[in-house]
């Protein structure tokens, strides 16, 4: 019968014979409170006792609790809270302290996932501003069949930011992936109200009403309808802005409704006293186009310049029935 013992003093197995016994030993607390009481252990016979301390040495090693591997790579992970307004900044910031540590081969550092992924939906979300334009504009140049007064009405979607960056500032409300979905979300609410002041107002232009008239009375036909839409969606979307709802735990939805209440506010505003005057500009504009283009080939005949929504003017600007 043999008893061996791995360097753990409470673990060992017992054998005899082809058998093996595991066994599990352990010392009461008291005995291994300190490095003395285990040098004081006594081992072997009990006439002719030998204390451990006197045949092994012992040194306190600091080590971790646990090892995280990540693709069977050790894994240490430094955690910390950036409370600043100025990531991108920081973020350089951190990487040129970083590349700047010799680190031994075979050591490699990264951001976290999360990091690296709000990168790439950040760049996805500027191709989906980019992409949701061009579809609204598709959409009313076909409403319209016009490529001129599309244009005016994008026009109106930046008025949505200075309400949304207005009320995100005041309610210290972050800038996040949520945010920017209210700013995608405005780019169809908003020109929702320039479609509806524009299309009554070319069709008061085309019954004969001049162009100042048509623009005051346009304002005052669908001053109640923009107005009401405007008001039911803020009011809709006042307690989500007020609440605490999150998206699997740790994303927040009111970032998304202080966006568009905000922009929406402002929009409304603006696209009542400002659209129709850029539409003015855009449609002056279009026509020094056209008559530029045909003013360059000296063969073509007169032709009648026409603007969606307006009279018809001969190239000497003389005003034809329509």
């Amino acid at each position: 019968m043999c008893r061996r013992f791995s360097s753990s003093p409470s673990e060992g197995c017992g054998c005899g014979g082809d058998k093996e016994v595991e066994s599990w030993l352990e010392l009461r607390q008291i005995d291994r409170e300190n490095l003395e009481d285990l040098r004081a252990i006594q081992l072997g016979p009990p006439d002719r006792p030998v204390r451990l301390g006197d045949i092994a040495s012992f040194q306190v090693i600091r080590r971790a609790d646990q090892i995280a591997r990540e693709n069977r790579k050790v894994r240490v992970a430094v955690n910390a809270t950036y409370e600043g307004k100025d990531w991108q900044s920081t973020q350089k910031q951190i990487t040129a302290l970083m590349d700047s540590f010799d680190l031994p081969p075979g050591y490699t550092w990264s951001y976290d996932d999360k990091i690296i992924q709000q990168g790439e939906e950040n760049q996805q979300m500027g191709i989906n501003f980019l992409l949701a334009l061009v579809l609204v504009y598709l959409a009313m140049a076909s409403l319209f069949e016009s490529v001129a007064q599309p244009f005016a009405i994008l026009f109106s979607i930046p008025f949505a930011l200075p309400g949304a960056a207005w009320l995100l500032a005041a309610t210290r409300t972050p800038f996040n992936l949520m945010a920017q979905i209210g700013l995608l979300m405005l780019i169809g609410i908003v020109v929702k109200n320039g479609i509806v002041l524009l299309d009554h107002m070319n069709q008061l232009r085309r019954a004969g009403l001049g162009r100042d008239e048509a623009i005051l009375q346009a304002g005052r036909d669908r001053l109640r309808a923009v107005l009401m839409t405007a008001l039911t969606a803020i009011v809709g979307l006042i307690p989500l802005a007020l609440g605490r709802s999150t998206l699997g735990g740790d994303v927040y939805y009111y970032p998304l409704a202080r966006t568009v209440i905000g922009g929406l506010a402002s929009s409304t505003l603006l696209t009542l006293i400002v659209l129709p005057y850029i539409n003015l500009g855009v449609e002056a504009a279009a026509r020094w186009v056209r008559d530029l283009w045909r003013a360059s080939d000296p063969a073509a005949p007169p032709q009648t310049t026409r603007v969606p929504g307006t009279a018809d003017f001969d190239t000497t600007g003389v005003r034809t029935a329509s």
